[in-house]
């Protein structure tokens, strides 16, 4: 699920660079699910933000707004601001799915958005453009006929719908479908599908790494997701976790040890004399248990930490060095290279996510970011 696989070539022609933005579709109606649909809108809010941070002048880069069926537009109106009208076609649909208890009442919904936005999502996927079915929305992909043959990602409870019922709307069967069962989320081409709502969030920001927007949506990231290494190299305090331990045993110890030490020289005595075994046994049980030596494991949660101070803070990259636990600057650089494949200095400028000095001591502030 690596965002880095995903190819601008997959991109139509009137996403290429440059471009004035990136315009989403979002399905809305009287049974869709509010949450994932709010989950998505402030993803995009989100990326704005952090543009309007870094260029408060340039025009957010994505714009949004509500694809309703016809006799449901305005009923139960999201919660969550929209964008009046798009400039130029769509670029990604989303389809939020729905709130149903039964497979026959979904398969009754997308019989009517199939038959009204079937055409437009045939169109659009043939022609380069992204979507993104959320939780059941997969159900609509399998009655426009786009699902077959595709890695697929679906909820349990709806998959004999989605599977077995779907070739009987003549609209396109979903029999060839590879259903990922241990996946959370799947991408296969232009399609993305998710098997519960939680993996919004994971799915929707695979899919905008995949657009013109990849750096905004890599720096947001870390932000919107659960990330372990940010999370042990947090800025406020740069103080590992005292928790309790995941697990028991010398590893856990010496992975604790380099944590709480990662500012210190590295010394695998001393890593060893924590977690009370000889140096040579841990650095084969270390190999085996994390596939890289406690040094490299030291490297990447520094690296980390720097990661996050060079995002969030106005430090100098020597400065950063320091606190992180290099004493040579240089050697520090040659490290983030290696880790990163980038300078400390152009991680800095590509995934920042701090207001300018001034924005922050109030002589201005960013523009909404509502996307309008």
């Amino acid at each position: 699920m690596d965002t880095n696989g995903c190819k601008m070539a997959a991109m139509p022609p009137n996403l290429s660079p440059p471009f004035a933005c990136v315009n989403v579709g979002i399905l809305w109606g009287q049974d869709s699910i509010t949450s994932t649909a709010a989950a998505v809108v402030d993803i995009l809010r989100a990326m704005n933000m952090l543009a309007a941070m870094r260029a408060a002048d340039a025009p957010p880069p994505l714009r949004w707004h509500w694809l309703e069926l016809p006799g449901e537009a305005g009923l139960h109106a999201p919660p969550i601001p929209g964008t009046d009208g798009l400039q130029g076609p769509l670029h990604v649909v989303v389809v939020p799915g729905w709130l149903v208890p039964t497979g026959p009442q979904l398969r009754d919904i997308c019989d009517r958005h199939a038959a009204h936005f079937g055409p437009l999502l045939r169109s659009h996927v043939a022609g380069g453009g992204l979507v993104a079915a959320l939780f059941n929305g997969s159900a609509l992909l399998a009655d426009c006929g786009l699902q077959a043959g595709r890695k697929v990602a679906v909820p349990w409870v709806f998959a004999p719908s989605i599977f077995m019922q779907a070739g009987d709307t003549g609209q396109g069967a979903a029999i060839g479908a590879n259903w990922q069962r241990h996946q959370g989320w799947q991408r296969d081409g232009a399609l993305w599908t998710t098997a519960s709502l939680q993996e919004t969030i994971a799915a929707m920001l695979d899919l905008l790494a995949c657009t013109p927007l990849a750096e905004l949506a890599q720096a947001a990231s870390p932000v919107l997701r659960f990330d372990p290494e940010r999370q042990l190299t947090a800025p406020a305090g740069m103080e590992t976790p005292t928790g309790r331990p995941l697990v028991s045993g010398a590893l856990e110890q010496a992975r604790r040890w380099l944590q709480a030490h990662r500012s210190e020289p590295y010394s695998l005595q001393a890593t060893a004399r924590a977690a009370s075994i000889s140096p040579r046994t841990l650095l084969r049980w270390f190999a085996q248990e994390h596939g890289q030596t406690p040094q490299d494991y030291l490297h990447g949660l520094r690296v980390a930490q720097a990661q996050a101070l060079l995002q969030t803070t106005y430090l100098t990259v020597e400065d950063v060095a320091q606190q992180c636990g290099y004493s040579d600057t240089g050697s520090f650089r040659k490290v983030f290279v290696r880790l990163c494949g980038v300078t400390p200095g152009a991680w800095r400028q590509r995934f920042r996510l701090r207001a300018k000095r001034k924005q922050w001591q109030g002589a201005g502030t960013p523009p909404a970011a509502a996307g309008r």
